[in-house]
């Protein structure tokens, strides 16, 4: 069919413009009108995702500029103080496996309450006898020279890994949610002093920890000591003799329920007062324990583990 003239015509009855068309003929022979909407039509589209993309702009912009840690329906949302770990880095298998290496005492636990979340200060004998204290909270802390510079310390390792059980994905975490510490205390082996209410003078099982040192009772390979007078708690004997022996002319209580050792009591408090003041200014208490004041660098990188840390005892 060959193409037909349409014409525009004004008001006044004049024609304003002709052009050709090449439409197809309708059901009925004619050629159709041309659709006045579908232009405007199309131009609405483009301003619809125009409108869409700046839309989405807007609020990727809002949303990230607004307060973090907002749910939808405006519950709080904890955030975490420092970055989140997938996996362990070097550095912590590194301090990992010198808290494992390195012999470290548990002096005592206390459990508390700060900023409306469980916590707990972990005193602690390092592998030179000096006395620092771990803090598990928000931001897990150590008051050692290496955890001071702002590294993650084989003290606070030591103390996720070994004593409190963590479980393992938080175990190297630089910052610890609520709801974590509250699993982690949760679990959490008992504090000693907390577990006295047992029928007097009856053992119990073998199959614990040590709660001087954290390690497996292992009573095949390990010489025990238990509470004969009250709680029935079994100790290392190796580790309970150096207890007794840091307590001579003081008297010794059994570690757990504080009950006299058939002698007197083991004051975590004045260990500290008899102990020496390290060069460093911590308490160091290494002769107590039977411990060597000179650091072990066997499993530090040896070129720059003397340059580093000398004879410092940390």
């Amino acid at each position: 069919m060959p193409p037909t003239k349409i014409s525009r015509v004004s008001r006044g009855g004049g024609i304003m413009k002709t052009t050709l068309s090449k439409s197809r003929p309708s059901i009925h022979g004619k050629s159709p009108l041309p659709n006045p909407a579908q232009k405007n039509e199309s131009l609405g589209t483009q301003d619809f995702e125009n409108e869409s993309e700046r839309s989405h702009r807007s609020a990727k912009k809002s949303s990230t500029s607004s307060t973090p840690g907002k749910k939808k329906g405006g519950d709080a949302e904890e955030t975490r103080r420092r970055h989140h770990r997938s996996k362990p880095p070097a550095s912590f298998l590194v301090k990992l496996e010198r808290s494992q290496t390195q012999r470290m005492i548990v002096l005592g636990r206390k459990r508390s309450l700060r900023a409306g979340a469980p916590s707990e200060d972990i005193d602690i004998v390092g592998s030179t006898g000096n006395v620092y204290t771990v803090t598990i909270s928000h931001l897990p802390t150590c008051t050692c020279p290496d955890s001071l510079r702002g590294n993650e310390c084989k003290h606070k390792v030591y103390v996720l890994h070994t004593v409190l059980k963590a479980p393992q994905h938080l175990q190297f975490q630089l910052a610890l949610l609520t709801s974590e510490l509250e699993e982690i205390f949760a679990h959490a082996p008992p504090i000693p002093t907390d577990l006295s209410e047992t029928p007097k003078g009856i053992r119990k099982a073998t199959d614990g920890e040590c709660p001087i040192c954290y390690m497996e009772l292992d009573e095949e390979h390990n010489e025990l000591v238990w509470c004969k007078v009250q709680c029935g708690h079994n100790i290392h004997k190796s580790c309970f003799s150096e207890w007794a022996r840091s307590q001579a002319g003081k008297g010794l209580r059994c570690v757990y329920c504080r009950t006299p050792w058939e002698m007197d009591v083991l004051d975590i408090e004045a260990i500290k007062r008899t102990g020496n003041h390290s060069e460093d200014g911590y308490v160091n208490v290494a002769t107590h324990f039977g411990m060597s004041r000179e650091r072990d660098h066997s499993s530090y990188y040896q070129p720059w583990a003397r340059h580093r840390f000398g004879q410092r005892r940390w």
